[in-house]
């Protein structure tokens, strides 16, 4: 009588088991990607997106700052203002406009400056156009700057 022969790693016992399991999750792990490309929707272009922009864009030249590139607004702002409206009126909002208008240096030499009124009118037209429930509080953080006319046509 012949001894058994011995069986190989990959046609059964625990190492089988371990490149099958590997290959059954490799697999789902494809199939979910494949899916999720499919499903995904990372174009927000909408009817209501791009009738808001073109309200935006209308709202900018009546300040005098020219239309914008309507896919950008579209991808930018959406149908929801995306972050433009996520917190204008409140102290971060406050502080983050003022942190954005100063001359630009990173340390000891940043100082706030006096911009345009049309940079902040620009986002008030996006605050009019997105989520005009915001636009009066965000006004009233803003009503105190200094402003003059420092952008040249």
């Amino acid at each position: 009588m012949s001894a058994p022969m011995p069986v190989s790693p990959g046609e059964s016992g625990p190492r089988g088991l371990e490149r099958w399991m590997y290959g059954a999750i490799i697999a789902f792990v494809v199939v979910l990607a494949v899916i999720g490309l499919i499903t995904y929707s990372g174009n927000k272009r909408s009817e209501e997106a791009v009738q808001k922009a073109q309200q935006l864009n209308q709202e900018l030249a009546t300040v005098g700052l020219g239309p914008l590139d309507e896919d950008i607004i579209v991808r930018s702002l959406g149908t929801d203002g995306g972050n433009v409206c996520e917190n204008p009126a409140t102290a971060l909002g406050r502080a983050t406009i003022y942190d954005t208008l100063t001359n630009g240096a990173s340390f000891v030499g940043r100082r706030a400056i006096i911009v345009d009124e049309r940079l902040v009118q620009g986002e008030a037209a996006i605050l009019k156009v997105y989520c005009s429930d915001k636009l009066a509080e965000f006004q009233d953080n803003v009503g105190d700057l200094d402003f003059d006319d420092t952008i040249k046509d």
